[in-house]
């Protein structure tokens, strides 16, 4: 089996909220979002052999609180399960500058992986 220092670095990213990425409330939209950190997760697994589907499943999905007009994030990765079956990859969102409680959302998204895939076949 592959170690986890092989399948995935520590990667980061970032963008900041500008007026076509807001509401009438000068708040983050949350489809703006979402589609950042899926494809952020796309990024990470995109060229991994042992990853069948580099399209992600939401598995969960945590809203904490908004971002405004303005507003730098950070989005940041670490997997959170990776066995024979699947890698689950967490993605978290973070206010630059923001000392206190900065994570404002946090989603989990599920690869399967080709061994398993293979198995069943």
């Amino acid at each position: 089996m592959n170690t986890i220092e092989n399948i995935i670095a520590i990667p980061r990213k970032s963008f900041t909220v500008t007026t076509n990425d807001i509401n009438n409330n000068n708040a983050l939209l949350s489809n703006i979002l979402y589609n950042k950190m899926e494809g952020f997760s796309k990024d990470i697994v995109l060229n991994k052999s042992n990853i069948d589907f580099p399209n992600p499943r939401l598995y969960k999905l945590e809203l904490l609180k908004n971002a405004y007009l303005n507003d730098t994030l950070h989005l940041k990765s670490k997997i959170k399960k990776y066995n024979e079956t699947e890698l689950q990859l967490l993605v978290a969102v973070e206010i630059e500058n923001n000392i206190k409680d900065n994570i404002i959302c946090k989603a989990i998204f599920k690869f399967p992986l080709k061994n398993k895939i293979q198995e069943a076949s």
